[in-house]
Order: structure tokens, then C-alpha cells, then sequence
């Protein structure tokens, strides 16, 4: 089925603030037209190419359904892999900018500026890590989605020591490193500020509950980058159980890079197989509506 898929790149230009800002986004489709759309959305540090993303949209794809990977705006990535291009964006990022990159996704959706599938058709969020609690932000506050499923998602908006917190409050800095580019990159005060000045938006918990859309809750065993506790007080806010995928760590045991036709980790299959009932499951109640 792989031959009736096409592929393109979209670059959306979308405004923050009043500053044009760019979601480079990588749409995978069947060529008649996909019966709905997922947005993938990635971590902290992450980007649009990172681990599992391109299996999963992939996976997606060949299940009928449009797949849109997408950086978020101020992620400070472009299309170039191999370096954080603008770490300036970096420092501004925020829950509320990813909340309204998600904002902007799906309205370019339901426009058809990404996919060409139909306006009305359903609209499922897949967020690893940071950006499966930006899904659930984004959805809790009432974003126009049938679903969302989270993978490895911190149910704390802010994991920041003491020291960083004061750090930020006081106007500075904190540096974070990352391993894959060896780069050293700022989290802005912004990010702290946001936080405080409306905490009820930013409770995962809370918003989890305050979700009129199913959540599917996913979490690794072996995660120890967020704790497996994340995920079972997530679920527990939303009333569902969380599934928790045996040997899975932070990534679901991926490399990156991993090409979308290698085969997955056991624990990546796992992830497959909901992402794929779950799509079933909305393909279902859209039919019958």
C-alpha cells in the first residue's frame, strides 16, 4: 500500500504575538485521501524526524489515514537535523506557544491548507513526552479534537529544581545541554511565568480530566526519564487505565535515527497497535454519526 502514499513538506507561517513563526510540518497520505488526520507531536529537545515519529506516521499512513509531523515553532528546529538553527526560539518557548502550534495544526486542517482530507473527518493527537501534556493542555482547554493518545508525558508542567525556578524568576537562563548536537540552549523565563500567572491551564491532572475526548495513556516500565507514576495519576485524572508497556523505556527502546520501514521494537509495536485501534475506533463512530 505504500505506493499509493504521497509525501510533500509543508511549511506553515503562522503568527505568535505578532511575530511570523514557522511549523515545518511532513505530511505522509494516501493518494485518494486519507479518512482522517493525526498530528504528531514531539518532545523536549525533539523534532519532527526524531526516533519513532516516522514509523508512526508511516503506520498511520498505510492505515488510510493523513500523518502530520510537525517541529514545533519554537523548538529551534528547522529542517536541518543536525543543530538546534534557531536556539533563539528555543528560549521563548512556552505550554501556551505549543498549545497554540497545536491551535494552528488543526485549524490548517479543518481549512485543508495540510491534508486533503475532508474538513469534518476526525482528528486524533499523538504527544511523546512534552508534547503528549501539550496535547492534553491544548485538548483540556478545548481544542477541536476526537482524541488524544499520550506517550511517556510528564503529568508536572514545570520539573525544574529550586534552583532553576529561582533562576527564572529572577530573569535568567537555565541552560539545558543537548546530547544530540552538542549544544547548550536556554529555558527562557517566560516558561515559569506562563506557568504562574495561570496554573489552572497548566495542570495536566486537571486538564485531563477537563477533556471531552477520549485519553489514552501510555508509559514505558523502564521510563526513567518521567516516571511511570506520570502516567497512572494522567490516567487516574481521566478516568481510564493507563497502558503500561513492559521493558518500555523514555523512547519505547527506539534509536534515532529510525527509518520508517525498519522493523519496531517490541515496545514501539505496542504503541502501533493502540495508535492503530484507536484510529479504528474513530473511523467507526465517524461512519456512524
Amino acid at each position: 500500500m505504500s505506493s499509493g502514499l504521497e509525501r510533500r513538506e509543508v511549511d506553515l507561517v503562522v503568527d505568535h504575538h505578532g511575530h511570523d513563526r514557522h511549523l515545518w510540518c511532513d505530511v505522509e497520505e494516501p493518494a485518494e485521501g486519507g479518512r482522517g488526520t493525526l498530528l504528531i507531536a514531539h518532545g523536549f529537545k525533539g523534532y519532527k524526524d526524531y526516533g519513532m515519529f516516522p514509523r508512526l506516521a508511516h503506520v498511520a499512513a498505510q492505515a488510510g489515514w493523513a500523518a502530520v509531523r510537525f517541529n514545533f515553532a519554537h523548538s529551534g528546529m528547522t529542517r536541518n537535523n543536525e543543530t538546534f538553527e534557531r536556539p533563539d526560539l528555543f528560549a521563548l518557548d512556552t505550554w501556551n506557544a505549543q498549545v497554540r502550534d497545536l491551535v494552528h495544526l488543526v485549524a490548517a486542517v479543518r481549512n485543508g491548507d495540510l491534508t486533503t482530507v475532508a474538513p469534518k473527518a476526525p482528528i486524533l493527537l499523538l504527544g511523546h513526552s512534552r508534547g503528549g501534556l501539550a496535547s492534553i493542555l491544548a485538548a483540556g482547554r478545548g481544542l477541536d479534537v476526537d482524541g488524544v493518545i499520550s506517550v511517556s508525558a510528564p503529568a508536572d508542567p514545570c520539573r525544574l529544581s529550586e534552583t532553576h525556578r529561582r533562576q527564572l524568576e529572577e530573569g535568567r537562563g537555565v541552560e539545558v545541554r543537548s546530547d544530540r548536537t552538542g549544544q547548550t540552549l536556554l529555558i527562557g523565563p517566560p516558561f515559569l511565568h506562563e506557568i504562574q500567572s495561570d496554573r489552572s491551564g497548566h495542570d495536566g491532572p486537571a486538564m485531563a480530566r477537563k477533556m471531552s475526548v477520549p485519553l489514552v495513556v501510555l508509559h514505558g516500565l523502564e521510563d526513567a526519564t518521567v516516571d511511570v507514576e506520570d502516567a497512572r495519576v494522567l490516567a487516574s485524572h481521566a478516568g481510564v487505565e493507563p497502558i503500561l508497556i513492559e521493558g518500555g523505556n523514555h523512547v519505547m527502546n527506539v534509536v534515532n535515527p529510525h527509518e520508517a520501514s525498519a522493523p519496531p521494537s517490541p515496545q514501539l509495536a505496542a504503541v502501533e497497535a493502540v495508535l492503530l485501534e484507536q484510529l479504528h475506533r474513530l473511523e467507526q463512530e465517524a461512519s456512524s454519526s
